[in-house]
């Protein structure tokens, strides 16, 4: 293999690389065939503590998600684990393509302290069965989970049913129970008992209508969380604490209780101070709402103490615009989708296609240029430097141009491209036919001096032979990168007035429509850079061949000059002797 050949292949095989390798290293089913890398990052939300069996809030929306590609139900969602191969439990909450709005349940087998939590989500595959489980979503601690989606269903594996009329109306996450001052109640079961040893915690997200007292959690055993003028509070034993301020607009409260006392949160921040009274063994009977007007989201009892990194956790990536969880670039298999690039082309726009589409067409007018005029070229050196060959070899015959005639054919077809026989050819024709006018060998300077401009105008017609096409080239190389310039602001133009529009300002958002907005300018430079090489190379090879055509010129012209010197000598007439 030559070292030409070598370097090329290994040039084709790194674009290969590049252009078909996918930026995951792994891809747990081909017959999903879109993923995207998720992000959680307690450290931003400041989460001091680690926690197991996190059940983590996914909020997909339009600007980082593309419903379009996903089943109507959301049934063929995936989550897996940061090793791509194990599977995450997860349920779905809501998922409402029209609105582009989903709202996803994932159980994160761990939230670390600090460092970020990755984990991955596949979608787009047609045929996949729904394998969603509420159920085993949360862990053994929970008694009973309420999203509040139009029912009053449980969503823990105990099915702990409410008891009572309520409405629904939209809430922090998805739809909420609406309440006016009606109770909801539940009922003693021994899936909701809670036994002191093993702990106790209440979450839910409220917005009560007005700054009033209302009950929000009450049992037969004296534990109450409430509202008193809109401040939450805890009571248990007889005994109170309440938060600094009163809640407004939605708001998260966590209820940790044990053995030792109660901890009331308010957004995930300790509220009030620990409630030194321990907690008594109930039998899951509670009452919910009382005298309580407004709405309650995302309510849940468990069996087990919360700790407040659990709580924090909770608000932070539960709260509206949360930031809890980052997603990634949508990517697509090793092979099938072109790995970054698939991302990128599946985001050009129809006006930036419009303008690669003109890039292309420009592309491939330089390549056929280039090609074309140098092979025309490359057989113009060949040539005269057969014609030179011979020309040299038949010096004696040089005015004649008979001998020209009585090549081989083989001779013929060596300079058949040749421009300096074709000067050659046109000098000798003004030559035999001035000396057929003049009756014999005797030129004029006359003659000369019309052999020269016959020389100078076929050399004018090789040089534009040369240069015919080339300013095609000169248009790649000074309108493509332009042209490319045009598409990339028109598609960020388009992506940010989209953005606008959606009204979701993020990198995630962002990223894909100007990556895609670019690709028109790196097509134009893809266009002008090879055009600019292969301009300059056959210019350069042009100036040689017309530097050649301008000497042989030069020479022949010499040759005639000095035939008409000898003439004019013949005719003069011998000087007499002294």
């Amino acid at each position: 293999m030559t070292i030409k050949r070598m370097i090329l292949s290994a040039a084709l095989a790194g674009l290969a690389s590049v252009a078909l390798g996918s930026p995951a290293d792994a891809w747990f089913d081909k017959s999903w065939p879109y993923r995207k890398a998720l992000t959680a990052d307690p450290g931003a939300a400041q989460i001091a503590g680690a926690e197991k069996r996190f059940p983590l809030l996914v909020r997909l929306d339009s600007a980082n998600f593309r419903f379009e590609d996903a089943k109507p139900d959301g049934s063929d969602l995936r989550f897996l684990a940061a090793d791509d191969k194990t599977p995450l439990a997860f349920h779905v909450e809501s998922f409402d393509p029209k609105i582009g709005l989903a709202m996803i349940w994932v159980d994160l087998p761990e939230l670390p302290a600090a460092g970020e939590a990755r984990f991955f989500l596949y979608y787009g595959n047609k045929n996949a069965p729904a394998v969603a489980s509420a159920a085993k979503t949360f862990d053994a601690g929970y008694r009973a989970v309420f999203h509040f989606a139009g029912t009053l269903a449980d969503s823990s594996a105990n099915a702990t049913a409410l008891g009572g009329q309520a409405g629904f109306a939209a809430g922090a996450i998805g739809q909420s129970l609406r309440l006016a001052g009606q109770p909801v109640s539940v009922a003693a079961s021994p899936a909701t008992a809670v036994d002191p040893a093993h702990g106790f915690a209440f979450e839910a997200w409220v917005k009560p209508d007005a700054a009033g007292d209302a009950i929000l959690y009450k049992t037969p055993e004296g534990l109450t969380i409430g509202l008193a003028r809109g401040v939450p509070y805890v009571e248990l034993a007889g005994k109170r604490v309440a938060a600094g301020a009163a809640i407004g607009d939605w708001a998260q409260i966590t209820v940790s209780a044990d053995a030792q006392g109660a901890t009331l949160y308010v957004n995930g921040q300790p509220a009030g101070g620990k409630l030194a009274a321990p907690l008594p063994a109930m039998s899951g009977a509670a009452t919910i709402g009382e005298g309580y007007a407004g709405l309650i989201d995302e309510l849940r009892l468990s069996a087990a103490p919360r700790d407040a990194a659990w709580a924090r956790a909770g608000y932070a990536s539960q709260g509206r615009g949360a930031r809890f969880v980052a997603f990634g670039a949508d990517e697509q298999p090793s092979g099938e989708g072109f790995g970054y690039f698939g991302v990128i082309f599946k985001n050009v726009t129809f006006d930036a296609w419009c303008v690669i589409g003109v890039l292309a067409l420009m592309s491939l007018v330089s390549w056929i240029v280039m090609i074309a005029k140098g092979g025309y070229v490359g057989r113009a050196v060949r040539a005269d430097r057969a014609f030179q060959a011979l020309y040299a070899y038949r010096r004696g015959e040089i005015l004649s141009g008979t001998w020209l005639d009585a090549l081989e054919a083989k001779e013929r077809a060596l300079i058949a491209d040749s421009p300096l026989a074709r000067i050659y050819q046109a000098g000798v024709a003004e030559f035999e036919q001035a000396r057929v006018e003049a009756g014999g060998d005797h030129i004029a300077e006359e003659t000369v001096e019309a052999i020269r401009a016959t020389l100078d105008a076929q050399q004018v017609e090789e040089t534009q032979k040369l240069n015919r096409w080339m300013v095609l080239l000169t248009i790649a190389i000074s309108g493509g990168p332009f042209i490319g310039l045009l598409g990339t602001v028109l598609g960020v133009m388009i992506t940010f007035a989209a953005i606008a529009l959606a009204g979701d300002v993020n990198v995630n958002a962002i990223a894909p429509g100007v990556s895609a907005a670019l690709l028109a300018t790196v097509v134009g430079l893809f266009v002008a850079i090879p055009a600019l090489f292969g301009y300059n190379y056959i210019a350069s090879r042009n100036s040689d061949v017309t530097a050649g055509m301008q000497v042989f010129v030069d020479r022949l012209i010499t040759r005639f000059a000095d035939l008409h010197r000898r003439a004019l000598r013949q005719q003069q007439p011998p000087l007499a002797a002294e």
